[in-house]
């Protein structure tokens, strides 16, 4: 509780609990037969009300603050960065993912939801995977980025997938060089 006087009033700043408590007080006195003045449940309303909006504000200030941790916590559960050694970068992202390549031996991975917002068609032979990791292995040259390996989807959500698909990458980029 605050109070200041000013020249012709004095100002109090109440918390939502002790407005409870001076109205608890307020219908004791009046149940115990104690004069109250006409005004007092005006004034005990309007206190009232003033303590709902708060405790509304509150509450919602909590809500904001818990949803913007649920989106990080899920963000992170769906976002993977790693080495494998020294030399790879690992990003992997999971979500639902289709093939949008017209080769069937090429792969050529797109987020179902982002492809669905461009309203692009997929080919007539497209393989959907849905919440799986998508897997982008990276060659670093000298502590910058140097040549993609490539990138690849898991079969399952399963996390411990992501490194075999990143060492099938890699192994197969090492072949090739």
């Amino acid at each position: 509780m605050k109070i200041s006087n000013t020249a012709s009033a004095v100002r109090v700043t109440l918390s939502p609990t002790e407005i409870s408590d001076l109205q608890f007080v307020i219908e004791a006195a009046e149940r115990a037969g104690h004069y109250m003045p006409a005004r007092v449940p005006n004034i005990m309303a309007a206190l009232t009300r003033s303590a709902d909006d708060v405790r509304m504000k509150q509450a919602m200030k909590r809500a904001e603050k818990d949803r913007v941790t649920r989106i990080e916590q899920d963000r992170r559960a769906r976002e993977r960065q790693f080495m494998l050694g020294d030399r790879y970068s690992v990003m992997a992202s999971r979500a639902d993912y289709a093939d949008a390549s017209s080769d069937p031996d090429a792969r050529q991975w797109v987020d179902l939801v982002f492809h669905e917002i461009m309203q692009r068609p997929l080919p007539d032979q497209y393989e959907l995977r849905r919440d799986v990791w998508r897997v982008h292995v990276v060659q670093l040259d000298g502590g910058t980025l140097g040549a993609v390996v490539g990138g690849d989807c898991t079969q399952t959500a399963d996390p411990a997938e992501i490194t075999s698909v990143a060492g099938q990458l890699i192994a197969r980029f090492e072949g090739r060089a």
